[in-house]
């Protein structure tokens, strides 16, 4: 692969689609004779994932150290992998570690494109953007952070490894293969949070001999799980990431991702690649979501509609019409409702559009914090306590979290695209969703009082009614009927939960509103440090509510799916 191959490549990762992320550690000195083992083994993992996901790309972190860093990177480039490099020391500095294979470390990253280099950010500022790295760095602290963050950053860990504890306590591969499996405070971009779990995933044990060892013989690879991360939770999340990414509905959307990316930001096609690859995977993720969305909304319509026509007919039959052709009509109703249930049950209309919805908002934090430069994950930030049903969407914002880092942060395009559309955003649909609500209570209203009305005719004119049958039988009709069209009403209401997301609606409108004020206070004062670090400040703050509340209203959605109005 040239250098104009890798390009390409790299550009390839700006179509919306999302990773599956392998990090890699190894040792550095490695017996010549099983280096050829050792590549076809990378390549048969590599063409296993691809084979099983093949929609989905694979993306490798390899920070280049000599030995299996740099191995496992010359067989991703050549199968087509997206390689990134999270570099523990500035190059110049880092080469002076392995001065025998500086030539190769120059090859492979001549190969790359400077947005798929980084420079891992050090521990203790892991939740600010990255300063200037010391003169005099602390390396072997350095290299514990390279390689937390990689444990961090991937999905899985591909370790080439003896399978030997190792004397280092943070910077060996041991370490790093303990960071994947248990969890570590230190591979962690914020602050850990006692009831949090940790950020686990599988490792790929590839034995490897070290050089000098001549009596070591090489085993069969394995698989290592964490204790309470078994297979089959690793595998769901790849399929998850899959299914997103094989969407049937994505060939449909194609004309309309260049609106929903400069959603984001208007001039997003002249925007440096990571950025491109965050507003496209955004892009996508909202259009299906809005696609998803009309047609849980459409299901929901209909099951209420065959619901009010099977009590309807129910009704037509019992009071008025014993005629053998309702009972078909019921039938016919019945079996209606049954498939809308079933299909939409098998196609998980519902779950995709709510797990889109929710991908869609956290891309959207994960786009604007990197636009301002923070190194913060949105999926360290989202659903922390909901691992198991929706931790593939953490998974998700992981990969997207590995993007290509901007050379120039711009707190203050994200500042004054995401503010002001948020603002307006909330506001609107505060209004539209009060609007809805006002409508329901209107047409439930309407029934509850058709049914008084029908119940009071009743009472009050039961002789002149006893006398005209078919009248009666009316009044009865609409007696029963009023009722339950109301209770439809309000299920359909209750069912997506619109009073609840009013009320979370306004109260975010009323953040954005605040952040709008504190925004144009924030114009008026000096390009100072102080008022860059309250811009990066305001815009972490923003995505950590804007995830809260995203998390709130997937879980109340989740806990409301459409089945068959009960009584």
């Amino acid at each position: 692969m040239t250098r104009a191959d890798g390009e390409r490549a790299a550009d390839g990762a700006a179509d919306g689609r999302l990773p599956i992320v392998i990090g890699v550690a190894g040792h550095r000195h490695l017996r010549e004779a099983d280096l050829p083992d050792y590549r076809r083994r990378v390549a048969a993992l590599l063409e296993q994932l691809r084979g099983r996901y093949p929609s989905t790309p694979l993306r490798v972190l390899s920070a280049l150290a000599e030995g299996a860093d740099q191995l496992v990177a010359e067989v991703a480039l050549e199968h087509g992998c997206e390689l990134f490099v999270p570099l523990p020391l500035v190059a110049e500095e880092y080469e002076r570690d392995f001065p025998d294979s500086v030539a190769r470390f120059r090859a492979i990253m001549q190969r790359l494109r400077p947005e798929q280099i980084l420079l891992v950010p050090e521990s203790r500022h892991l939740s600010e953007a990255p300063a200037k790295p010391p003169a005099r760095p602390d390396r072997e602290q350095r290299y514990t952070d390279a390689g937390a963050f990689i444990a961090q950053h991937c999905h899985l860990l591909l370790a080439l490894w003896d399978g030997e504890p190792g004397s280092s306590v943070g910077a060996g591969t041991a370490a790093v293969v303990r960071f994947k499996l248990e969890g570590s405070a230190a591979s962690r971009d914020q602050r850990p949070r006692a009831l949090d779990p940790d950020d686990t995933g599988p490792v790929y044990h590839i034995h490897a001999v070290r050089a000098g060892d001549v009596h070591g013989a090489m085993r069969a690879a394995v698989w290592m799980f964490p204790p309470d991360d078994g297979e089959k939770r690793f595998h769901r999340i790849c399929e998850r990431l899959e299914r997103f990414n094989a969407e049937p509905a994505r060939a449909r959307l194609t004309a309309q991702i260049g609106a929903a990316a400069a959603s984001l930001l208007p001039d997003i096609k002249t925007r440096p690649l990571g950025d491109r690859m965050l507003a496209t995977a955004f892009a996508y993720a909202d259009l299906l979501a809005r696609h998803y969305q009309r047609i849980t909304h459409s299901v929901m319509r209909l099951t209420l509609l065959l619901a009010a026509a099977l009590a309807l007919i129910f009704e037509l039959y019992a009071e008025m019409l014993p005629s053998r052709w309702l009972p078909v009509a019921y039938l016919a109703s019945f079996a209606s409702l049954t498939i809308v249930l079933l299909w939409q049950r098998r196609r998980d209309v519902q779950g995709r559009y709510l797990d889109y919805r929710a991908l869609a908002e956290g891309l959207r934090v994960q786009f604007y914090w990197h636009l301002a430069g923070l190194p913060d994950s949105a999926s360290s930030s989202y659903l922390r306590k909901q691992l198991d049903e929706l931790r593939w969407i953490r998974e998700a914002l992981r990969a997207a979290s590995t993007t290509p880092r901007l050379s120039v942060a711009s707190p203050e395009l994200a500042l004054r695209y995401w503010v002001q559309d948020q603002t307006r955003y909330y506001a609107g649909h505060t209004t539209l969703q009060k609007q809805r609500i006002h409508a329901i209570e209107r047409w439930s209203g309407l029934c509850m009082a058709i049914g008084l009305v029908a119940a009071a005719s009743m009472v009050i004119f039961w002789h002149p009614l006893t006398r005209a049958l078919q009248w009666k039988h009316w009044a009865v009709l609409i007696m029963g009927f009023a009722p339950i069209g109301a209770a439809l009403w309000e299920a359909y209401g209750e069912r997506f939960g619109l009073r609840t997301q009013a009320n979370q609606y306004a109260r975010f409108a009323g953040i954005f509103r605040r952040a709008h004020r504190f925004v144009e206070r924030l114009e008026h004062e000096p390009h100072v440090p102080a008022r860059r670090a309250a811009e990066l400040e305001l815009i972490r703050e923003l995505g950590r509510e804007a995830l809260m509340e995203n998390g709130d209203w997937v879980l109340l959605l989740r806990d409301r799916p459409i089945v068959l109005p009960k009584g």
